[in-house]
């Protein structure tokens, strides 16, 4: 932005940073919930627990050098199940999985009666299909939340996003039942669909092309900013207040407030806000292509969207990409709690400390990106740091398997986030480059694939635990699954080409 004409500014930046209130917002109830299902008083809620729709698992802690209890576990192998290798099982050991709570207590009565420790818990499974559910609906309505935005308003249409995802998260503090958890959260994924793709939208029109990395990358700084504080200020309040679900109604009311804020500040473009002078407007610039989509340009636009090899890279990249990201925000907690003992509150600590670091690379990637575009032209420039960043995330994540020490896995899991974070304003730009007119609508196809590799994450993680756990390796697979997913998303960048725009008209797009 040009320093010397400050007032020529003001606007766009009074939208940034609103824009930026948005996506803390986003992530803050977003990944609350990945700390809230590890504690205590989520654990042991009294309704949660009652329900008949909820399953347990029960869990070994102590007396697996103990050759009765060895014994035991052993005959309840049936002849399909991997040999027990109890030199390399790590505790909490899982016995047992989707129980009733009848059955667990008993379960857990007839472990001790071996000379065993051991606890019953909500099940991981179930846990699992929870947070999968958010991802599921959030990745199953990008195309239409950003469709409707080009259509009828980004403004009007994020405002509303806004305030029915804050709404969904005040009403999530009254379920009383897994099931209604899932269904809360399923609703809750659909809300917030649209956020990105919409805020993509509005940065297309009120920034030009030698900007929008800087821009992109400020917004998605906010999301990352309240996704680092959700951890430790969600376990904070919940201590404090002794309820997860007072917790949940809390955010619900901050974004209610930001709702309106969006609203009473942004405008979808430069030549409707009041403050936004003419010498704005001119550095600004013309947007191309700027006419609202059309209804008969639907199917035109999935075709060119099937069509394109660009787009369809850059969406097994994000598929790839939020199947390692999605496990720091979902499993961490609870992996560093149950692998490396660490309490809550210190958990809690370390998890913000790898999301803060991606703060980091939020700004040094807006940054990153517009340079390399100067550097090496759109084409290459574009995708450049993407390739580079996902190289270094996955081989970060092959760290964690070499490192014994907790602090050792914490730094490995700051780089990947440092890493995803600083690839993520290039992967936004390529969305508004090729975007044109439909914009919102090309970044929720692509960001649809990274929040279905997310959903994916969520469940396969426990199911790769399970399948490791009698060699002690499940954690192990969880780790180079990871990484496996950036390295073929960092080759997956290499094919995208942002100087080739996906056009339903013949308009030129921006």
């Amino acid at each position: 932005m040009n320093s010397s004409t400050p007032s020529a500014t003001s606007v766009r930046l009074q939208i940034v940073w609103v824009s930026v209130l948005m996506a803390l917002g986003l992530y803050l109830t977003r990944n609350s919930l990945g700390e809230i299902v590890k504690s205590e008083s989520f654990l042991q809620d009294s309704a949660l627990v009652q329900a008949s729709s909820t399953r347990f698992s029960v869990e070994l802690t102590e007396g697996i050098e103990n050759d009765q209890v060895r014994a035991w576990l052993r005959s309840r192998q049936t002849p399909s199940d991997k040999p027990l290798d109890f030199e390399r099982i790590k505790l909490p050991y899982m016995v047992a999985d989707q129980l009733r709570s009848d059955q667990a207590d008993a379960l857990v009565s007839e472990l001790e009666s071996q000379g065993a420790r051991g606890f019953r818990r909500i099940s991981k499974n179930q846990i699992g299909s929870i947070l999968g559910a958010f991802f599921f609906s959030y990745a199953l309505f990008q195309v239409p939340a950003g469709w409707f935005s080009d259509r009828l308003g980004a403004r009007r249409m994020l405002t509303l996003y806004i305030l029915v995802w804050s709404i969904l998260t005040w009403m999530t503090g009254w379920v009383g039942s897994l099931y209604g958890l899932m269904f809360a959260r399923f609703f809750f994924g659909f809300a917030q669909s649209g956020a990105y793709p919409t805020s993509s939208a509005i940065v297309r029109r009120w920034f030009p092309v030698s900007s929008r990395g800087r821009a992109s990358g400020l917004i998605a700084f906010g999301g990352r900013l309240g996704g680092a504080l959700a951890p430790f200020l969600t376990t904070l309040l919940i201590l404090q207040v002794g309820s997860w679900r007072t917790v949940l109604s809390v955010y619900g009311l901050l974004g209610i407030a930001i709702a309106g804020a969006y609203y009473w500040i942004v405008r979808d473009r430069p030549s409707e806000h009041p403050a936004c002078s003419r010498s704005e407007q001119e550095m600004i610039g013309q947007i191309p292509d700027d006419t609202k989509p059309e209804l008969r340009d639907i199917a035109k636009m999935i075709g060119l969207y099937c069509g394109s090899r660009s787009l369809w890279l850059n969406s097994l990249g994000q598929f790839c990409v939020n199947i390692g990201w999605a496990f720091l925000v979902t499993w961490l907690p609870t992996y560093l709690k149950e692998t490396h003992k660490v309490s809550e509150q210190q958990g809690a600590f370390m998890v913000t400390l790898v999301l803060a670091t991606g703060m980091l690379g939020q700004l040094l990637g807006g940054r990153a990106t517009d340079w390399s575009v100067k550097r090496f032209g759109l084409r290459k420039g574009r995708v450049f740091p993407i390739a580079l960043a996902n190289c270094i995330a996955g081989c970060s994540y092959l760290g964690c398997l070499m490192i014994d020490s907790v602090w050792g896995v914490v730094i490995c899991c700051a780089i990947v986030s440092l890493m995803t974070d600083f690839a993520n304003p290039s992967i936004w730009a390529f969305m508004q480059d090729v975007g044109g007119r439909n914009t919102g609508a090309i970044f929720g196809w692509a960001n649809m694939w990274g929040n279905f590799g997310a959903s994916v994450s969520s469940k396969v993680v426990p199911l790769l635990l399970a399948y490791g756990s009698s060699s002690g390796s499940g954690q192990s697979l969880v780790f180079i699954t990871c990484a496996c997913a950036f390295f073929i998303a960092g080759c997956a960048a290499l094919g995208m080409d942002a100087t080739k725009p996906l056009q339903t008209s013949s308009s030129p797009a921006a």
